[in-house]
């Protein structure tokens, strides 16, 4: 299955359609990260879930999906955006609950927490919206959030099923809105088809793409754009050095006295940087005052 982010209308029913695979994806990052299997999972959720938020955002922006609950996984964080890049990283990658898939991430997530959305507005602008994490799946948590902050009719779906040995067999998602002037009655049958698992076993079967959305949408679908999901992270040097910086030229001296280097680790690449003595020491004195900033 080739990974895509796929934007859509359903005519004549008036509702906004955003589908994503993102099958190699997940599976990608799983190895990045060292994740096992219940970890993966959740993860590979959390990141379509990401990329469908980011997906209905505006302009060249990005959301932030944040979850902390109380169970063995304790955490994470995905960052998207609308052009279908998306990164993140799992607080406890080792998390992993033999036997029935569907109950591992449950377990994992446990019965409490808070999950947050911080969306980027543009114009320096944000906005963030949370809910309580209840008993169950991220999804059913995020459906919970639609609901609560989006204030949007929404139907959504995402599916994390394995084949055989493979955790991650196949990674899809979709949301379905309904415009201003949409039908709430063919939202309403898009939410039962969902709950009647027209998503889950089209997936199953191997429908992707336009066949994937229509499992649950039906006919009327006009696809706007297609494009690809990809696992891109935008750390850098000089961003490392920005971070080493924010020690200030005290804090930089002791560190000079110490450890002579500074190394950081990026949590969503696993990308390290290290600034030598020579460089603290030229950062320090900038900070200091004695020379111009660059």
């Amino acid at each position: 299955m080739k990974d895509v982010l796929l934007r859509g209308l359903v005519r004549p029913a008036d509702l906004r359609l955003i589908l994503v695979e993102a099958t190699d994806l997940s599976r990608m990052a799983r190895m990045l990260h060292g994740l096992a299997p219940t970890s993966a999972s959740i993860f590979a959720e959390a990141m379509t879930a990401g990329l469908l938020l980011g997906a209905l955002q505006k302009g060249e922006t990005r959301v932030n999906l944040s979850l902390e609950v109380d169970g063995p996984l304790s955490g994470l964080l995905v960052d998207a955006g609308t052009d279908g890049s998306v990164r993140g990283h799992v607080r406890r990658p080792d998390v992993h609950f033999p036997g029935d898939p569907a109950i591992g991430p449950c377990a994992a997530l446990g019965g409490s927490g808070t999950l947050s959305v911080l969306r980027d507005l543009g114009k320096g602008e944000f906005y963030r919206g949370s809910v309580e994490v209840l008993p169950g799946t991220l999804t059913d948590n995020l459906r919970r959030y639609f609901a609560a902050s989006e204030q949007v009719a929404t139907a959504i779906d995402i599916r994390v099923l394995p084949t055989g040995k493979e955790p991650l067999g196949m990674v899809a998602g979709l949301v379905v809105q309904k415009m201003p002037e949409g039908s709430v009655d063919a939202l309403e049958t898009a939410r039962n088809r969902i709950a009647g698992g027209a998503f889950l076993d089209a997936l199953a079967s191997g429908a992707k793409d336009e066949a994937l959305a229509r499992s649950v949408v039906g006919d009327g679908l006009e696809v706007l754009t297609r494009g690809p999901v990809s696992y891109v992270c935008n750390c850098s040097r000089q961003r490392a050095v920005n971070a080493a910086s924010a020690l200030g030229h005290a804090g930089i001296r002791e560190v000079l006295a110490e450890e002579k280097q500074v190394v950081i680790d990026c949590e969503f690449c696993k990308k390290r940087y290290v600034i030598e003595e020579a460089e603290l020491s030229d950062i320090a004195r900038r900070l200091e005052g004695d020379l111009p900033a660059c």
